[in-house]
């Protein structure tokens, strides 16, 4: 635990350093740094720092790596508030981008933070380079992580198999980017496969968690039109989170990725107090055991 809050202050610190390198002495640089700042949980940052850690150690190109990582990320969230997307007018408790300054702004702010999470990678300096190039444009392109936006707002959602490659995606994509992009700077690399396998599995989970947590709160008609919780048999979502924890376990315990675990282990802690704390609202919508989501840490 000691690591983990080293490492998200150090975190935090280079976001920041970042900000305030790269952007223009411009009113438009309190749109961007409010998009970022405060940063959220730093998940991906800290898959980074996780994998490394396990794997010989965190050098100075995975540090360059997690702030593209939340600086791309940042961007997702911008965007995906937009009127013409998902249209949230809060973010983290908060109005969004586009409700505390405007559209253009908020669409500008996305655009900026895609370029400099990209000059952030640029900054590596490794022979792997050219590698984490294609896989990172990939896996956040057009074929990745662009189109899960896509199928979700084509509202190809019908059935949880069409949920879950959204959720594969929309979000395990950058997830598998934290993790494979990290193993690729390692000093002691494992088997790419798994490790991409092991982001895929945590991706889905992460996402069908986020989803359980929003009925904490009261819903909005639409909110509950999309919850997959709400629209499908929750017991088929429960029994794909427990599986994908199986096999996260075995493969984290294959590889000795402990730092992994441990992280991977407090962030379903801190869901289960999340959840336990609501567990009355969130019966409401749907019968939940609180073990069951224990239960999930590897």
């Amino acid at each position: 635990m000691s690591d983990i809050k080293a490492w998200e202050s150090e975190i935090n610190s280079l976001i920041n350093s970042a900000l305030e390198k790269n952007l223009p002495n411009h009113k438009f640089k309190e749109v961007i740094t409010y998009s970022v700042l405060p940063a959220g949980k730093l998940f991906r940052p800290l898959l980074t720092y996780s994998l490394a850690n396990d794997l010989g150690g965190i050098t100075v190109s995975h540090k360059d790596l997690a702030v593209s990582l939340e600086l791309h990320h940042a961007y997702t969230l911008i965007h995906d508030d937009l009127p013409a997307m998902d249209d949230d007018d809060m973010r983290r408790g908060r109005p969004s981008t586009h409700k505390k300054f405007s559209e253009w702004e908020a669409i500008l702010a996305g655009d900026a933070l895609i370029s400099l999470s990209f000059e952030l990678l640029a900054n590596i300096e490794n022979e792997k380079l050219p590698e984490i190039l294609k896989l990172y444009t990939q896996n956040v392109g057009a074929k990745g992580l662009i189109m899960g936006q896509v199928l979700d707002l084509e509202l190809q959602n019908n059935t949880i198999e069409e949920i879950l490659n959204i959720h594969e995606l929309k979000t395990s994509r950058l997830i598998q980017t934290s993790l494979s992009a990290s193993n690729i700077l390692a000093k002691k690399p494992v088997d790419k496969e798994k490790i991409e396998l092991i982001g895929k599995l945590l991706g889905i989970n992460f996402q069908l968690l986020d989803d359980l947590c929003e009925l904490t709160q009261d819903l909005s008609q639409h909110e509950k039109d999309i919850n997959p919780f709400l629209r499908f048999d929750h017991n088929d979502l429960i029994f794909i989170l427990m599986e994908n924890s199986r096999e996260l376990r075995s493969l984290t315990t294959e590889l000795e990725l402990n730092s992994l675990k441990g992280f991977i282990n407090i962030y379903i802690s801190k869901i289960s107090h999340i959840l336990s704390d609501d567990l009355e609202n969130i019966n409401k919508y749907v019968s939940l055991e609180i073990n069951q989501i224990k239960n999930l840490a590897l």
